[in-house]
């Protein structure tokens, strides 16, 4: 018999306007079952993320202290930190004698506080190896931090003079030729 032959035979048991209950219920079991496995999986994907981006916060949150409390030479020995005391209070001197701020807005000081922010960079760096490399290098690496850091603020200050002074020369012979 063919399938065509079949198929006419049974049209009639086809021909249904609604399926039959025990359908329905199989095809509820199913979807249930699949909405389930879904739902699951879902579920086990957000805990996932949940539980990465916490870990990947409090990791942050731990790097982030540990640069905050970067060593210092002090804590290699206490001869070390009245070195390091006597360099902060040279930076500290200059840096009150130049006003910064307003500084960092002209463009012809740019280069010089773009040279800071690159030491500042390494110094960073190399503060985080205290403790983990050899101790004698790194000292002489900070120390040179240091001295860079003085002449380059000590650069700034003399340009700072160097263009008020111009200013003034520029004022006094406007005055003196107009006549």
């Amino acid at each position: 018999m063919k399938i065509e032959d079949l198929l006419n035979e049974r049209k009639n048991q086809l021909d249904v306007e609604e399926p039959p209950l025990e359908a329905w219920d199989h095809i509820r079991k199913g979807v249930s079952k699949e909405q389930h496995s879904v739902s699951m999986w879902w579920k086990v994907a957000a805990i996932l993320l949940v539980a990465l981006s916490l870990g990947l916060l409090v990791n942050n949150q731990i790097l982030k202290g540990e640069v905050e409390k970067l060593a210092s030479l002090g804590d290699l020995s206490e001869e070390y930190s009245s070195i390091e005391n006597d360099y902060l209070t040279q930076i500290n001197q200059i840096e009150k004698a130049i006003p910064i701020v307003q500084l960092k807005n002209k463009d012809e000081y740019q280069w010089l506080f773009e040279e800071l922010s690159l030491l500042e960079e390494i110094n960073t760096m190399y503060r985080s190896d205290i403790g983990k490399v050899d101790d004698a290098q790194l000292v002489g690496i900070l120390i040179d931090y240091y001295e860079k850091k003085i002449k380059l603020l000590k650069k700034l200050e003399l340009e700072v003079e160097r263009n008020s002074k111009q200013i003034k020369n520029e004022a006094t012979t406007n005055d003196h030729i107009s006549i």
